[in-house]
């Protein structure tokens, strides 16, 4: 019998040592208290098998009285180390929630506080005591609306006493209030008080929470000021115009009586309109007297005599050597030849304007013509308008009055620049067919309308805000080229420019 209580006593040690081995290596790894414990236990247990063994293979007969201790160890330690497993776990889980709440609730954006079910205060977060300066906890049991947060209005803390009583009832209060910060700011605060009960429903805590709306209640206010503004503007514009619209009403009434009248008086124009052809001969001499007057022959004649003068004085200065290796000197007489040529261009194209020969008896050369028209243009031209010109190669020269076709391509190019409102650009196309000389001149301006693209040629018909042109001078070209056996033909679009294409007999080919 002794034999087998050995037997089973070894082998009990040796579950107890690979028990206590395992609890160890799980310690190595979790590093857990109770396994501590419970590895501790298992010694105790495993050193009382030890002995027993001893005990009964006459090795340690007196052994009987440590077996006994260790048993009387081994059932406390057994007992903290269940403890330990199970109240320590759970010790350790709560205290880690703990933590979790107090960064959670330190770390929030608004303003949070605890308060008891009286409205003393227990806990405030770091942002609200950051924001009023408060240390340490010497918030800590003081009446809530007593607290630095408060102490800027007796009103809010007013307020504050009665949203307490509100909540200590177990309601939830929220309304839009005042803090005061450590510098003396006034800030604009969205405030609540909750009420936190405990399993039988007894009122435990109160939350206090708010939040910094003051960049909020600033772009409202803001706002509203635009709003109101815009209302009263709105309203002022309704006034005006319904004013506006019975004056307009007012004047429709007349306007209407007036245009029995104006039709009464539409045969008398159309009579008027057939006189006016008859006398169109006289109206361009009328109208490029009334551009350049007197001013033409006159300055024209006046301008050539100091002109002489500065050309002799520049020729005088190139022949003298004084000046020979000079290049200043010679860019400055350069200056001047330069400029003298200029004015003798603007004063030969004033002289070909100017001219009164009769139809059809000069050969014209068209674009020695257009160019003078251009050096007339060019202060109208300068810095605002790209002209870009595509002549023909060859002779470009049909029969007529110089001074009229003058006339022509000063008025189409005139009416070009003024159809461009900033910068824009003037194509000058010249062609020729076997019987016709054919010039396009093509603008970048605003356009005609289709319905008035076949009217811009009545006498008195114009596209220019009043004040600006009195509708004479398309009419005029269309009959000067006409007189002289061509055709005018116009393309228009909107927003896009328009085409004006001037067709000519060509030299020879005069018509009858």
């Amino acid at each position: 019998m002794e034999n087998y209580i050995v037997i089973i006593a070894i082998i009990s040690s040796i579950i107890l040592f690979l028990s206590a081995v395992i609890v160890f290596v799980r310690f190595y790894r979790e590093r857990t208290q109770f396994k501590i414990l419970l590895g501790v236990a298992l010694i105790v247990l495993l050193a009382g098998s030890i002995i027993n063994v001893f005990e009964h293979t006459a090795i340690l007969q007196s052994a009987e009285e440590f077996e006994q201790i260790l048993s009387i160890l081994f059932l406390p330690i057994i007992i903290f180390a269940i403890y330990e497993s199970i109240i320590g776990e759970q010790l350790r889980t709560h205290i880690k929630s703990e933590q979790m709440f107090k960064g959670i609730f330190n770390q929030t954006f608004s303003f949070v506080g605890l308060l008891n079910s009286e409205g003393r205060i227990l806990e405030a977060n770091s942002t609200a005591c950051d924001f009023i300066g408060y240390d340490n906890d010497e918030y800590k049991g003081v009446f809530f609306p007593e607290t630095r947060w408060w102490k800027h209005s007796a009103e809010e803390m007013k307020n504050l006493e009665g949203a307490i009583k509100q909540a200590g009832q177990g309601k939830t209060v929220r309304y839009e209030t005042t803090n005061i910060d450590k510098d003396g700011k006034i800030h604009y605060v969205d405030f609540s008080l909750k009420p936190i009960h405990d399993s039988r429903d007894r009122l435990i805590y109160l939350i206090a929470e708010g939040r910094d709306i003051t960049e909020i209640k600033s772009t409202r206010l803001e706002l509203e000021k635009h709003k109101k503004n815009l209302e009263d503007i709105v309203e002022k514009r309704t006034l005006e115009l319904k004013t506006a619209n019975e004056e307009l009403q007012l004047k429709n009434e007349t306007l209407y009586e007036k245009n029995t009248i104006i039709n009464e008086q539409n045969a008398k124009l159309v009579s008027t309109l057939i006189d006016l052809k008859e006398t169109q001969t006289q109206l361009l001499q009328a109208e490029k007297m009334a551009s350049l007057g007197v001013l033409t022959a006159g300055v024209a004649h006046e301008i050539n005599n100091p002109l002489n003068y500065i050309v002799g004085a520049y020729e005088a200065l190139k022949q003298k050597d004084t000046h020979s290796g000079d290049e200043e000197a010679e860019m400055l007489l350069d200056a001047i030849k330069t400029g003298v040529d200029r004015v003798a261009g603007i004063v030969k194209s004033l002289n070909q304007f100017s001219r009164d020969t009769p139809a059809e008896n000069e050969e014209c050369n068209i674009h020695e013509i257009i160019d003078d028209s251009l050096v007339m243009l060019h202060s109208r031209l300068n810095n605002k308008i790209e002209i870009h010109k595509n002549y023909f190669k060859d002779s470009f020269v049909t029969f007529g009055n110089v001074g009229n076709f003058h006339q022509v391509f000063l008025n189409i190019l005139s009416n070009a620049e003024q159809a461009i409102n900033e910068k824009g650009k003037i194509w000058i196309k010249t062609t020729k067919n076997d019987n016709y000389l054919i010039i396009t001149i093509t603008d970048s301006g605003k356009g005609i309308e289709k319905d008035a693209i076949n009217k811009i040629t009545d006498p008195f018909y114009t596209t220019k805000d009043p004040g600006e042109g009195i509708g004479l001078g398309l009419s005029i070209v269309f009959g000067i080229i006409k007189e002289h056996g061509g055709r005018l033909e116009f393309e228009s679009e909107v927003n896009k420019g328009t085409t004006v294409t001037v067709m000519l007999p060509q030299k020879g080919m005069k018509h009858e």
